[in-house]
């Protein structure tokens, strides 16, 4: 959804994104799902699989039998052809699958992935090369002010071929967001559960905010864009 912008300093193409169980839903429920589409640019989903393999949505390694298969999840999605999900990856051995799954559903260009660290990316990279992925990076909160450091945690992203960094929004600081804008990567924080934690991230404006509160986000938002500027 597109942003008014004149008086707020969030980047053009801001996002935001609705966590698996926003707004009180069961997580990563349908019922989650719709809601999050119907009130976010993005929604969020955790993958795993079932004991035979098949990809479903669950936080763990296994889905219990009465989880939402993630071919339930994409038929949903392809009736937002707008909006995007966000496909947080628990397990790592089936993302062929996953990618054919998506390009079966007509759903490929509307899915990325996050729940990827540096050691997995050279095989999520191989098994689904169509899905774009952010990295997933614990900021040191020693080093969240230094530009060196900055600049490294910049190369590690570009190396693993990410698209940008998905990162806690406990130690994000407008250094780090800067130097990942600077060099063409985009930033993606989360999870944001209040208003305290919406006022802090938006003060970031990173490229991405993951939220179980995704309509009061865009409340905030659209009084951001509104207000006039200060004298």
């Amino acid at each position: 959804m597109k942003r008014n912008e004149a008086f707020c300093h969030l980047p053009a193409g801001f996002t935001v994104t609705a966590h698996s169980g926003c707004m009180d839903t069961p997580a990563n429920s349908l019922e989650s799902l719709t809601v999050g589409l119907q009130n976010a640019d993005i929604v969020e989903v955790d993958i795993c699989t079932f004991a035979d393999g098949e990809l479903a949505l669950f936080h763990g390694h296994q889905a219990p039998d009465d989880a939402v298969p993630l071919r339930a999840a994409f038929e949903v999605l392809a009736q937002y052809p707008d909006k995007r999900m966000n496909l947080d990856l628990k397990v790592f051995d089936r993302c062929a699958a996953l990618q054919a799954l998506a390009e079966a559903c007509g759903v490929l260009e509307q899915v990325f992935f996050t729940g990827v660290p540096k050691g997995e990316t050279e095989r999520v990279r191989r098994d689904a090369p169509k899905i774009p992925y952010y990295l997933n990076i614990n900021i040191n909160p020693f080093l969240k002010f230094s530009v060196s450091y900055a600049h490294r945690l910049v190369k590690t992203t570009q190396r693993c071929g990410a698209i940008g960094m998905n990162c806690n929004f406990l130690n994000a600081t407008p250094l780090l967001v800067n130097t990942f804008r600077k060099h063409g990567l985009l930033v993606s924080i989360w999870t944001v559960r209040n208003d305290c934690q919406m006022k802090k991230v938006l003060r970031l404006a990173p490229d991405n905010m993951t939220t179980t509160l995704p309509d009061q986000a865009n409340a905030r938002i659209r009084s951001l864009s509104t207000k006039e500027p200060t004298k």
